[in-house]
């Protein structure tokens, strides 16, 4: 059974992505596609399923993250349904490439507060959020760190329609990865469904 090693922030934002971020711009940026932060969508609460993540938007519609299984867009595996960023690292990324480094701009669907950076190393196998009304836990297990891709660095530096030099490129991409721009995870099978929203504790656990 689990226990609560080590609290590290509360959830201070949840939302999803509907669609993907990376938009075919053939002929007009260099890659032919342009990084849309602008798709994200923040809502009230999340449902963490065994298949991903599914919320309701402010419409009323009943939405899918496009990680999740179901979604008809979704790509690659699934040990990508979740993903988790920290208020620290955006910090750090406004540092170093500007104010339009908004939390959450990676992707994300859960923004942690918290103060320090946290890297692979600092993380156990599996992560705990406390709903603040029940005290459920919703037990996520940690899988790898989210890499980076080019046209997100491009946003990063705010110039999407130039080609950035390979060694800039490089130096763009190792700052962002190894969890600086978010971590990926998936919902313990031993839970069904559990909401998670903006004051839940997070916490490191024990096996």
């Amino acid at each position: 059974m689990c226990e609560k090693v080590e609290q590290i922030g509360e959830v201070c934002l949840v939302q999803l992505q509907p669609h993907g971020l990376i938009i075919d711009t053939p002929g007009k940026t260099p890659s032919g596609h342009f990084y849309d932060a602008t798709r994200l969508v923040q809502v009230d609460y999340l449902n963490i399923t065994p298949l991903g993540i599914e919320s309701t938007i402010s419409e009323g519609e009943h939405v899918l993250d496009i990680h999740h299984i179901n979604h008809p867009d979704k790509k690659y595996g699934d040990n990508d349904l979740i993903c988790i960023g920290f208020t620290s690292h955006y910090d750090a990324m406004r540092e170093k490439f500007g104010e339009h480094m908004l939390n959450g701009t990676a992707g994300e669907n859960i923004i942690i507060d918290y103060s320090e950076e946290v890297w692979p190393a600092d993380l156990s196998k599996k992560l705990g959020i406390e709903n603040q009304d029940s005290d459920e836990m919703a037990i996520l297990e940690v899988k790898r760190f989210a890499a980076p891709c080019v046209e997100f660095s491009q946003f990063c530096i705010g110039n999407q329609y130039e080609k950035l030099p390979a060694t800039k490129q490089k130096e763009i991409l190792k700052f962002l990865g190894n969890g600086r721009r978010g971590f990926l995870l998936v919902l313990d099978n031993k839970h069904n469904v559990v909401t998670v929203r903006s004051g839940d504790k997070v916490f490191l656990l024990s096996e």
